[in-house]
């Protein structure tokens, strides 16, 4: 038996010989108790025979972590793989959360919340659950400055080169403590490592082909730096995506983008600066092929209503990245950015959950695939005309370009059109003078 697993299960522990439904509450178990740590290929007696489709297990984990455990418990759970004696096991590290934990599709209640008691997860009574969960409640709301980090050795170059593009000043002796970069101890704190030139908050936008998540096509990241570059690469990148489509039935010619990008930005700017940092969940892009949904984590901020929200009124999460963004006009002030978004698309494209809010851009792609219809039957029938033109000059090698119009039907420009094409890509060549001359197929199309 290897070092890290026991012989026998126990209050830390927990053994599955395979992965099934129970996983979900034995998760939120160890959230809800103390950290463990659960072993999927091994049997309660400890015998190792390892995980089957392991990719398909691994893929099922993540959903229950992303979608059926509420408030989102990604910071506190780690899932690896590892081979021992031959065989692939999966190992889920669970640390203690923050808040009380439950299965979302039975809410806070004695079917939804479980406690790790001895190597057992039981249901929790009515009184377990409002106790747990009246605890957190009554805990004060921890602020990005008051969270220091381990690092001791960041840097802030791009930090002070936007400033220094913005024409905002700084003073270098006092720069961290005026931006609210370390503790009162003097120690790095969590809004420090957001801003540094380098650190471990990932930034991505994942790609799917389709409609949902099941063909997962490419993850493009653009984290682990200052937040504020991070931010404008995704949206850089994401503006990039955003096709046009040239309508030209109409005049003058009318051109429309796929998705307001305006209503992205704005999208993309407040999850950023409203995400919850300190649950250690950062927000993310997902694109799909009819829509965009932007995802930031943390729920309506506290005292805020969803009408209220939806209106525009605003309650900063993190008021001092809040305060860097305002300074920087990276946001402003006046709490427009909910209303773009409710203005171009309704208030149905807010989804709001206890621990996350997304806002989904559907594409408007009407006119696009009969864009792109027409510019393949255009590429098809000059493909055909083509060949049809080397069909001729294989019969008759000194064929004229009239002679071609007449039998193709075409206008002797529109041949000469054609010709020049193909001579061009060298797959034919006219030799002699042009009217004695004659026509050499030098390679096939």
């Amino acid at each position: 038996m290897v070092d890290i697993v026991y012989k026998n299960e126990r209050e830390f522990v927990e053994y599955k010989s395979v992965f099934n439904d129970s996983l979900t509450k034995e998760i939120v178990s160890f959230l809800n108790t103390h950290l463990g740590t659960i072993y999927i290929g091994i049997t309660n007696e400890g015998k190792i025979i390892g995980v089957q489709n392991l990719d398909e297990t691994l893929r099922k984990i993540s959903d229950i972590i992303t979608d059926q455990i509420l408030p989102n418990p990604q910071s506190y759970i780690k899932v690896v793989s590892k081979e021992i004696n031959e065989k692939e096991i999966i190992q889920i590290e669970v640390k203690k959360g923050n808040a009380l934990y439950y299965i979302r599709k039975y809410g806070r209640s004695t079917k939804g919340c479980y406690m790790r008691i001895g190597s057992s997860c039981k249901s929790m009574t009515e009184e377990q659950i409002e106790n747990l969960y009246s605890s957190y409640i009554l805990l004060p709301e921890k602020q990005m400055n008051d969270i220091s980090v381990l690092r001791n050795d960041f840097t802030f170059v791009k930090f002070k080169n936007y400033l220094t593009a913005k024409g905002i000043h700084y003073n270098e002796f006092n720069f961290l403590n005026n931006f609210s970069l370390v503790t009162s101890e003097g120690k790095f704190n969590l809004l420090g490592e957001l801003l540094a030139d380098e650190n471990k908050i990932s930034i991505k936008v994942a790609v799917f082909k389709g409609n949902d998540k099941s063909y997962f096509l490419k993850r493009n990241e653009y984290g682990n730096t200052c937040l504020i570059y991070a931010l404008e690469q995704v949206l850089n990148y994401c503006e990039s995506l955003n096709e046009t489509y040239v309508d030209l039935s109409v005049s003058p010619r009318r051109e429309k983008k796929m998705f307001s990008f305006e209503a992205f930005k704005e999208a993309w700017i407040n999850a950023c600066v409203h995400n919850k940092w300190v649950d250690g969940v950062p927000p993310a892009v997902y694109w799909f092929d009819n829509r965009v949904e932007v995802i930031s984590y943390g729920g309506i901020p506290k005292g805020l209503t969803k009408e209220e929200f939806l209106s525009g009124k605003t309650k900063p999460v993190n008021q001092e990245l809040m305060s860097i963004f305002l300074q920087c006009g990276i946001v402003e002030q006046s709490g427009h950015g909910v209303p773009i978004i409710v203005r171009e698309y309704g208030e149905k494209a807010y989804r709001f959950s206890e621990s996350s809010i997304t806002v989904v851009i559907p594409f408007d792609k009407k006119g696009f695939e009969e864009q792109k219809e027409n510019a393949t039957t255009q590429e098809t029938t000059q493909e055909t005309t083509q060949v049809k033109i080397l069909n001729l000059i294989k019969i008759h090698p000194s064929i004229t370009r009239n002679e071609m119009a007449k039998a193709l039907k075409l206008t002797p420009d529109g041949i000469k059109y054609h010709l020049n094409k193909l001579k061009k890509a060298k797959v034919i060549e006219h030799v002699g003078s042009t009217k004695a001359g004659k026509w050499i197929i030098k390679s096939k199309k």
